[in-house]
């Protein structure tokens, strides 16, 4: 297990330290960025959210209370490639890049009491931007501005399951991670030296993330049928005050000077997820989620930003997973698994609400009883070219990697 552990995150970081560019988002700009929802490939292919979903061969990090069902030790680590093609009335550019999602590793500790534990390194948000604007007159210049960065999240957790079969679980989280925007200006005039600024913010601060998740209903009512397995779910993440030092540079050809060096704070706005999924003659999986965010009380410094609306996000999925037939072959134990979501993102640029819509889908390929590669792909378009604003075309290649094994089981002889 060690060794697969150790070759996974290789492979990985090897591939992370071949990016190809920023992915050139201008609309990152703006709060912190674009919001991870999923990370796990299995959970992107499904929609993003699944807050219901129970599924013992991976870890989610939306739900906690959903780790009571660990038969063994998992291990995981996730990738993505990202392809942006980003047009105005005007022009249009294609950017790629590739992004390491993180790792994730949990156990069981006690079946009978539903007893998990889970740990992992996770972003948060990513602000990935570039842009350049040419300005003629008097003193013609050249201005380019860029931001990168983001939040990363380092969680640990554990669930329990109470009298009744519901499940709680619940994370300690530590919120970490630098943004930085950056403007140079070079002027066509060879006399008059360039210049550049740059704002940092150094965030950091704890959280927590509460889940809860009901047992099987349609067992509780005793109903039988072609549905079954109906959970409802619902999480909250929750992330107090962060601190955070802020930091405004200029620099020239020969001096840099600190501007401005304030420690402040800033305050993003809990999310609460909830869904619901159900299965169908036992194969198939049928997942419907939502998911709240009100961006508008998010504040730096204590000040709000009229370039932030509350986040909606609705998502569906579908997942088919063959049974275990004696015999069958590799290509037969494929999983399989589609969605759809529709988001109202955070941003609110030139008083336009920029909406976001996609399309998913996947598979995981078993490497054995426990161990399995999981794609995903996304298709999702936001934006638009109208109101001076950007339509952005969004191609996401997600990949992960899913290790399972006994460990920390005692055995009575």
């Amino acid at each position: 297990m060690i060794k697969k552990i150790f070759l996974a995150t290789a492979l990985l970081l090897l591939a992370v330290n071949t990016s190809l560019a920023q992915s050139n988002s201008a609309y990152t700009r703006f709060g912190i960025g674009d919001v991870e929802f999923s990370t796990s490939a299995r959970k992107i292919g499904i929609g993003q959210l699944a807050v219901s979903v129970i599924d013992d061969n991976s870890i989610s990090s939306l739900n906690p209370a959903a780790w009571y069902k660990f038969k063994g030790t998992r291990f995981s680590v996730d990738l993505s490639y990202t392809g942006l093609f980003i047009s105005d009335n005007n022009s249009s550019s294609f950017y790629s890049e590739t992004d390491f999602k993180g790792f994730s590793f949990g156990f069981p500790v006690s079946e009978d009491y539903g007893i998990g534990v889970a740990t992992g390194l996770i972003p948060y948000s990513r602000v990935s931007y570039k842009a350049k604007e040419i300005a003629a007159g008097t003193e013609s210049y050249t201005a380019e501005y860029e931001g990168k960065g983001g939040l990363s999240q380092i969680y640990i957790g554990t669930s329990v399951l109470l009298p009744g079969e519901i499940s709680i679980g619940a994370t300690l989280d530590y919120y970490f991670g630098n943004i930085s925007y950056k403007t140079d200006i070079n002027f066509v005039n060879q006399t008059t030296f360039p210049s550049q600024f740059e704002k940092l913010h150094k965030s950091t601060g704890f959280g927590s993330t509460l889940g809860i998740l009901t047992p099987d209903l349609i067992s509780v009512f005793g109903i039988k049928g072609v549905v079954s397995n109906l959970r409802l779910g619902a999480s909250v993440k929750i992330i107090p005050e962060m601190d955070t030092d802020t930091l405004l540079i200029s620099r020239s050809v020969t001096i840099e000077d600190t501007l401005f060096n304030n420690r402040t704070t800033m305050a993003i706005p809990q999310r609460v997820s909830a869904g619901l999924s159900f299965n169908l003659f036992s194969n198939y999986l049928i997942t419907m989620d939502y998911a709240f965010q009100p961006w508008s009380e998010y504040k730096l410094a204590n000040k709000t930003q009229n370039v932030l609306r509350d986040m909606h996000k609705i998502s569906t999925g579908f997942e088919y997973k063959p049974g275990q037939i004696l015999g069958a072959s590799v290509w037969e134990q494929i999983i399989w698994r589609a969605g759809l979501s529709f988001e109202k993102t955070q941003y609110l640029i030139n008083n336009q609400g920029i909406d976001q819509f996609s399309i998913f889908g996947g598979f995981s390929f078993p490497l054995g009883l426990e161990n399995s590669i999981d794609i995903a792909l996304q298709y999702s378009t936001r934006g638009t070219t109208d109101f001076g604003l950007l339509k952005e075309n969004i191609f996401k290649l997600n990949f992960g990697i899913s290790f399972g094994e006994i460990w920390f089981l005692r055995y009575d002889y």
